[in-house]
């Protein structure tokens, strides 16, 4: 996995502690903290996120043409 924040890949199913998981706070969350930043990602929004910068850089691209 690559920490949307930091942009550090780890191996998510190599972490001792994943997040939300292992807090209790909440049941079946998905969270898992970047071991680098802490930042909490959500595996299943990895496609959304994908298009949201997709849809960024496209933005940027057609800004410096004009």
């Amino acid at each position: 996995m690559k920490c949307r924040m930091c942009g550090f890949e780890f191996d998510e199913n190599e972490l001792e502690n994943r997040g939300c998981i292992s807090c209790g706070k909440h049941s079946n969350c998905n969270q898992v903290h970047c071991p680098n930043c802490g930042f909490g990602n959500h595996p299943e929004l990895d496609d959304e996120f994908e298009f949201i910068v997709k849809l960024k850089d496209r933005l940027k691209r057609r800004k410096s043409t004009n």
